[in-house]
């Protein structure tokens, strides 16, 4: 049944908000792909959560869903109230709010985290629609090619130069995590996974390096990649997409 917006849920989401002690279920598919940020929200914030994946879902959950794709957060309340929230941009930005990973919390550094996220997407997405799902051989040669050129240097540059004007303590904002030290995680295990140190490492990118070491010494992000359905999630990542 096609299904839009309920207004009976505005009342419930505005009134949780900010709450962190409600239980979540995330539902994607076993890639880290457009999940991967809002997956690290929950395992970095020590979150009650659970990492879900469809079990029919061209036949029977597409269609429940509010735009027909994936993902989708389900949160529960202590009431038993469910807040479902759709689109990654959009949950990763409830998640980041709910948790604080903006800053400080003033419009400037939401700005800021929200400016680094950005860009730092827009690397991952130009080597995973431009390179990894490219079929025709030559192409992808010359594609990858640009990435590791043309693409990577300039914004391992200038995002050292940022992090660098922090303090180098391991965050882009401040000195508390953001949604921008986290996005960070994800281009860096990319990048590392692709070439080794060729490009990033302690000793050629020491303040990208900084913000990689604080996200992995989180315990609660640490345990979720001790877990099944993460190991499974990365298997399946790297036979689909070679990282």
């Amino acid at each position: 049944m096609a299904r839009t917006f309920e207004e009976d849920s505005r009342n419930v989401l505005n009134h949780n908000i900010y709450r962190q002690d409600n239980t979540f279920k995330l539902k994607y598919f076993k890639l880290h792909g457009l999940a991967y940020a809002s997956r690290l929200i929950l395992a970095t914030s020590g979150a009650k959560w659970e990492c879900a994946f469809p079990e029919d879902w061209a036949n029977t959950e597409k269609k429940d869903t509010l735009f027909g794709v994936l993902p989708v957060l389900y949160e529960t309340t202590a009431s038993g109230q469910i807040v479902e929230v759709p689109e990654s941009d959009t949950i990763e930005h409830y998640l980041s709010k709910k948790f604080r990973l903006y800053g400080n919390g003033d419009d400037y550094d939401e700005i800021k985290v929200r400016a680094f996220a950005s860009s730092i997407q827009s690397l991952i997405s130009y080597y995973l629609l431009r390179v990894a799902v490219v079929k025709d051989a030559a192409y992808k040669d010359v594609m990858t090619e640009r990435f590791f050129t043309e693409a990577l240097p300039p914004f391992l540059v200038t995002h050292e130069r940022h992090l660098v004007a922090n303090g180098r303590n391991g965050h882009y904002v401040g000195d508390k995590l953001s949604l921008a030290d986290l996005k960070l995680v994800i281009a860096v295990n990319m990048v590392v996974a692709l070439t080794q140190d060729k490009f990033v490492s302690q000793e050629r990118t020491p303040a990208i390096w900084a913000v990689w070491e604080k996200v992995n010494a989180i315990p609660s992000y640490v345990e979720w990649k001790k877990t099944k359905a993460y190991k499974e999630i990365s298997e399946r990542n790297l036979d689909i997409l070679g990282f």
